[in-house]
Order: C-alpha cells, then sequence, then structure tokens
C-alpha cells in the first residue's frame, strides 16, 4: 500500500490546474518532477536555515559559559595571592 502524501497531492493539483487534464504525459512528468525539486531544495534550504539557528543559539549559550569559566579562572588565579595577604594581615595586625 503506497501512501500519498499532501504534497504530492497538491503537485497534482497544480498540474492539472496549470497544464489541464489534457495535457500529454511527458509533459506532466517533467511539470511534476520540476516541482519535486523545487519541494526537494525547499526543504533543504529549511533545514540549513535550522542547523544554521541552532548553531547560532548554541554558540551564544557556549559563549556565555566561556566567558563565566574564565571568570572564574582569573578569580581562582588571583585568590591565592589575596588570601596570603589576608593572612599576613591577620598575623601581623596590619
Amino acid at each position: 500500500m503506497k501512501n500519498t502524501f499532501d504534497t504530492d497531492e497538491v503537485i497534482e493539483n497544480l498540474i492539472d490546474a496549470t497544464l489541464g487534464a489534457d495535457a500529454p504525459l511527458r509533459q506532466r512528468h517533467i511539470y511534476r518532477e520540476s516541482l519535486r525539486s523545487l519541494v526537494r531544495l525547499a526543504k533543504a534550504e529549511q533545514v540549513v536555515e535550522i542547523k544554521a539557528n541552532v548553531r547560532r543559539l548554541a554558540g551564544a549559550l557556549e559563549s556565555h559559559t566561556a566567558r563565566r569559566r574564565a571568570k572564574a579562572v582569573l578569580i581562582a588565579q588571583r585568590l591565592p595571592g589575596i588570601l596570603d595577604h589576608a593572612q599576613q594581615q591577620f598575623e601581623f595586625k596590619q
């Protein structure tokens, strides 16, 4: 049993509306395949756009976490110096 998709039905309706019911089979076939190619192209463009949006969103999230990590690393690097200075102040009561 073959499933018919909505796009196939729309394509057949477009062929009938454009060429008419009495159009030669070769012309109907060429028009049908051209419309199917157009549908495939539109789907491919949609996938590319979705992937670009996901990359943009994921990149924004990654850059935000990268900034947080860099800040944490800088603080961790300065922390021993800050603690040593505080310890010296406590020991010498400065």
